[in-house]
């Protein structure tokens, strides 16, 4: 199950700051040559863990350019025996085409007793932003993308959103599971509660992972001892046939080699594939 993985990882931030911060970048390909640029950022202090994951898609496609900017912050407390509990969320999304806004939105999810609370910022347009949010309107501009925001949201107005809440038990969530903590599975594999910020239905789904496998010799990770886990994705917007599927290659020091997807839902499919370019 999933403990047996945290507390792994607990283990494993015993050691000296220096070695507990870190930032790796992805780049990758994706059907219908679409690019994906990934980059990681992982630090721990006094005991509260900071995992920040901004995901850059762009791809050209039925004669349009598509760009996707993602960005999720989670922080967890860790402590010695006691694992990893999921302390708050902050997940930013913006959609372009041909350069124009589709649409943007900041949500903030804190704990409170057994829920994640939900908090949104977003607007239509730039005159609707200032009106709503002006102490937030700063970040409107797609540039400033993955520039730090967390600090302004206090004061953005936000709207307190029920129908966004999470619950906030032993969960993970998208982007720190694929990038970080898959990292740490054990050769078994293991279950994983993951929850999804931003859905106002089937926010909740399940992950079984493993056990790994360790396939022969591949061209872009020789070293020995790595290994694979994989795990299909289920939930209702994907097809149950065939089946969505993702994989993780991890190195013999926990790094996190390559990620790889592939999912199927009802009006199209694609393929993703990101590799390790250097922490």
């Amino acid at each position: 199950m999933i403990r047996p993985m945290i507390h792994l990882v607990v283990l494993l931030m015993l050691t000296p700051l220096a070695a507990r911060a870190e930032t790796c970048r992805f780049t990758g390909t994706t059907s219908y040559d679409g690019r994906l640029a990934v980059r990681t950022g992982a630090a721990q202090v006094d005991g509260l863990l900071t995992l920040d994951v901004t995901v850059e898609f762009a791809v050209h496609a039925w004669m349009t350019d598509y760009r996707y900017l993602g960005q999720e912050i989670t922080t967890w407390s860790v402590g010695e025996g006691q694992g990893a509990t999921l302390r708050s969320v902050a997940v930013n999304q913006r959609s372009l085409a041909d350069g124009s806004i589709k649409r943007q939105q900041w949500d903030v999810f804190t704990r409170n007793g057994t829920r994640l609370e939900g908090y949104r910022v977003q607007a239509k347009s730039l005159a609707d932003f200032r009106q709503r949010h002006p102490g937030f309107v700063a970040h409107w501009a797609p540039a400033g993308f993955g520039q730090p925001w967390l600090a302004d949201f206090p004061r953005a107005g936000a709207e307190r959103r029920p129908d966004l809440d999470l619950p906030a038990g032993d969960v993970q969530t998208p982007l720190a599971v694929a990038f970080y903590w898959s990292r740490f599975l054990p050769p078994g594999g293991g279950a994983v509660s993951l929850i999804l910020p931003g859905f106002k239905r089937d926010k909740q789904v399940s992950l079984s992972f493993g056990p790994a496998t360790l396939p022969g010799t591949h061209p872009i990770m020789p070293n020995e001892g790595w290994r694979r886990w994989s795990t299909p994705l289920r939930h209702p917007a994907l097809d149950t046939r065939p089946a969505s599927l993702a994989t993780a290659w991890v190195s013999p020091d926990q790094h996190l080699l390559q990620l790889g997807f592939d999912v199927h839902t009802g009006w199209a499919s694609g393929k993703t594939i990101l590799h390790a370019e250097g922490c």
